[in-house]
């Protein structure tokens, strides 16, 4: 592990990142306003603003050869939106059921939309066709939901995959099985290579399992490592999330990216100690082909009562300053695990 002050360099790869988005909305009528207003409101402090239908979008990162940090904010469309009917142990029984044809293979996830779990989100395993899904025991889970109660709402999503990541990238990622373009999660503390191989399978590293179906979760960034010279543009489509976004905070460090299409500053991640942050911490952008450490000083009020947040050797409070771009990941450093922040939606149905 670095240094507390040293940049962490992937290989020496420089990585320069072009990127384009846009928020589109269907023929209904849409309110836009709180989504325009993203950029200067915290994410946990975003009014509900009533929409008429989903807000839908897509949003464009350009991958050159070497390592690009993306976030994917946009989520698919729920397979069920309903309400709690029971639970009982690691079972949740739904007021309505999986709809036929659902592929239960694939990975899902089950957020809560309403009552005080709202935001909180477990991955379940589900049957096409059946009322009950069980919760999976999964690094993503940000609840046990013990305290789940009947007639709370819920959705059950299908998660973005590597298959997905693959299926949205144009010119198609290169399959290949020594120099295969790669997407890297952190993992325990480490990154974690998977490689598209010449069959377009995704293995992990020296592994013979298939992984296409391996989720990207909600909230979690990775890295694309493009083999190729030629550039890639990964277009992500999909669903503005309008339900809350539940984010504890866990010790040491974690690949962060935004879980609503905006682009967030210290000040907008609720980056202070009334929302467990602690002196030290850190928030480190990818830029340039190394992470830039930006670091929180809680003995210094110039940028806010919370501490001041400085680039290192900076002289600049960074309290307000966008250091996470919505298509992006940065690594993120708490040194205490706490509850952390619930987000709020731009958008509420």
């Amino acid at each position: 592990m670095p240094s507390k002050n040293s940049p962490l360099i992937l290989n020496g790869t420089r990585c320069m990142l072009s990127e384009e988005g846009e928020i589109k909305k269907n023929m209904k009528k849409t309110h836009l306003l709180a989504v325009l207003t993203l950029a200067a409101t915290p994410a946990f402090l975003h009014a509900q603003t009533t929409s008429y239908s989903d807000v839908v979008g897509y949003q464009k990162v350009v991958s050159p050869q070497g390592f690009t940090a993306v976030g994917l904010p946009l989520v698919k469309s729920p397979v069920v939106s309903t309400t709690v009917s029971s639970m009982s142990g690691s079972s949740i029984t739904l007021a309505a059921v999986v709809p036929a044809g659902t592929d239960a293979t694939k990975p899902h996830y089950l957020e809560v939309t309403s009552g005080p779990l709202a935001g909180e989100r477990v991955d379940v395993g589900v049957v096409s066709g059946n009322a009950t899904v069980t919760i999976v025991s999964s690094s993503g889970n940000t609840s046990n939901l013990n305290s789940l109660a009947a007639g709370a709402s819920v959705v059950v999503r299908p998660h973005v995959t590597l298959a997905d990541l693959d299926a949205s990238c144009s010119p198609s990622l290169v399959g290949d099985d020594i120099n295969g373009d790669r997407a890297l999660f952190f993992i325990n503390g480490a990154f974690v290579a998977y490689m598209k191989a010449s069959d377009n399978v995704w293995y992990e590293d020296g592994g013979l399992d298939d992984m296409s179906n391996l989720p990207i979760r909600p909230g979690v960034g990775l890295f694309i490592h493009r083999r190729s010279s030629t550039p890639t543009t990964l277009t992500q489509t999909g669903f503005v999330r309008t339900g809350k976004f539940a984010r504890p905070l866990s010790s040491g460090f974690k690949f962060y990216a935004p879980a609503y299409p905006s682009d967030l500053s210290p000040d907008m991640m609720g980056a202070s100690p009334t929302y467990g942050w602690s002196n030290g911490d850190r928030i480190l952008p990818f830029v340039n082909g190394a992470f830039v450490s930006n670091t929180l000083d809680v003995s210094d009020s110039t940028g806010g009562a919370g501490g001041t947040w400085y680039e290192d050797g900076g002289l600049d409070p960074l309290n307000s300053v966008v250091l996470i771009n919505s298509q992006k990941a940065a690594m993120v450093y708490n040194l205490i695990a706490g509850a952390g922040v619930v987000e709020n939606s731009p958008v509420s149905q």
